[in-house]
């Protein structure tokens, strides 16, 4: 009976896996798990196999992007023999799936339209906006840049999106404001030199994807920033007790909220010259400043900015999005 059924049983399907490096060991024990319930249990040298086929394979696809995800597709060597011919697996690359709304907003802006209220305080507090120039670091659509502008603030801007920096362009020429924009590889140039009074950056640390990353882009900018200029930055931050596993950093990239350990943003800080003013809960801050129609700003701004998104059974998740103001060293 058994032989019977083996030769008449057919299996075919699709597992998608998050392309997150660290969890080999995990993806391998599930595979493997699957393959024993259909009654085909991988000999050592095919599990050694598809442990080099899955790191290989997952390493190339979180490099392209950490919300590429891993298929793999089983399907029957031999469907005249059924189970008894045995599973043939195929593993490649795609897209998250429509279900993973959580990658899919991971490229996508958090706050909305209106300008961020610590950006505009921090601006006014520093004199007279024509006497204050700005550089907006991944500005989008103007978000920040524009209201700045308006106000009179000399504005330059860096979008890296050609379409946001086309929308950018249209919306300051058609209101008759000032916003310069420059090439999305200034960060990249070195030296670098300016006189920046403020230097904006909202929404960049949570997508930078190395330390080595991370490290340049307060380089630049402590090398942009004038001597009593100030750089205000938005950045996930760990809580003094939390060590992130490997895994939980890879999660992180995927869903757009990489994270800096207390020790980590030291480091850097005392590395490129910088100091640190003052870190506040985003959350908490734009709530208390913000009009009452610009909160939220996004449907999923508080899931993402609270650390809910990548710890969603947890109350109190071990990071949250904090506002990062940096000076010169005295």
């Amino acid at each position: 009976m058994q032989e019977k059924l083996q030769v008449s049983m057919a299996v075919e399907g699709t597992l998608q896996l998050p392309c997150l490096p660290a969890l080999a060991p995990r993806y391998e024990h599930l595979i493997v798990g699957l393959f024993n319930l259909f009654g085909q249990a991988p000999s050592p040298e095919e599990q050694s196999h598809l442990r080099q086929q899955l790191t290989e394979t997952l390493t190339r696809g979180f490099e392209e992007s950490p919300r590429r995800y891993l298929s793999l597709s089983y399907h029957l060597v031999n469907p005249q023999q059924g189970l008894a011919g045995g599973i043939a697996l195929n593993l490649s690359l795609s897209s998250p799936p429509e279900a993973q709304q959580s990658f899919q907003l991971a490229n996508q802006s958090r706050f909305g339209r209106y300008p961020d209220a610590k950006a505009m305080r921090l601006a006014a507090s520093l004199g007279e906006a024509q006497e204050v120039s700005v550089l907006d670091i991944g500005a989008g659509i103007g978000r920040n840049s524009l209201p700045l502008a308006k106000r009179g603030h000399p504005v330059d801007a860096v979008v890296t999106n050609s379409e946001a920096a086309a929308q950018l362009q249209q919306m300051t020429d058609s209101r008759h404001l000032c916003v310069n924009l420059l090439a999305p590889d200034l960060l990249e140039q070195d030296p670098v030199q300016g006189e920046y009074s403020l230097i904006l950056a909202p929404e960049v640390l949570p997508h930078l994807r190395s330390p080595q990353a991370v490290r340049h882009l307060f380089e630049q900018s402590q090398r942009l920033l004038a001597p009593t200029g100030r750089l205000l930055l938005g950045a996930f931050l760990a809580e003094a007790d939390y060590t992130p596993k490997p895994e939980v950093r890879d999660l992180a990239q995927a869903c757009g909220c990489a994270f800096l350990t207390r020790s980590e943003l030291e480091d850097i800080l005392k590395g490129v010259g910088l100091q640190l003013d003052s870190a506040e809960s985003v959350v908490d801050y734009e709530s208390q400043h913000l009009p009452s129609a610009a909160w939220l700003p996004s449907d999923s701004f508080l899931t993402w900015a609270t650390g809910q998104e990548l710890f969603p059974h947890l109350l109190t998740p071990p990071i949250q999005f904090y506002w990062l103001t940096c000076r010169g060293l005295d």
